[in-house]
């Protein structure tokens, strides 16, 4: 019995440090990224070059930009 509640403490003890965050989370390199991507805006940069910049940043695949569609109707020339 001594046993069994020495091993089952001992999971349980191993099991919450596992749960416990490491404390090396960081999040600031998003917000340095999104902080970029501001300056660039107030600095008068392109919106499309100030997004490319962000996503290129964060690592992430940067959005197509799709052409605009002109359409002249059902009009026969």
């Amino acid at each position: 019995m001594n046993t069994m509640l020495k091993t089952g403490a001992l999971v349980i003890s191993i099991a919450a440090l596992f749960a416990l965050p490491s404390g090396k989370a960081n999040a600031s390199p998003h917000w340095y990224c999104y902080q970029q991507y501001q300056d660039c805006l107030a600095y008068g940069g392109d919106a499309w070059t100030c997004e490319v910049e962000y996503y290129t940043c964060r690592g992430m695949l940067i959005p197509v930009k799709a052409p605009t569609a002109n359409s002249t109707g059902n009009k026969p020339d």
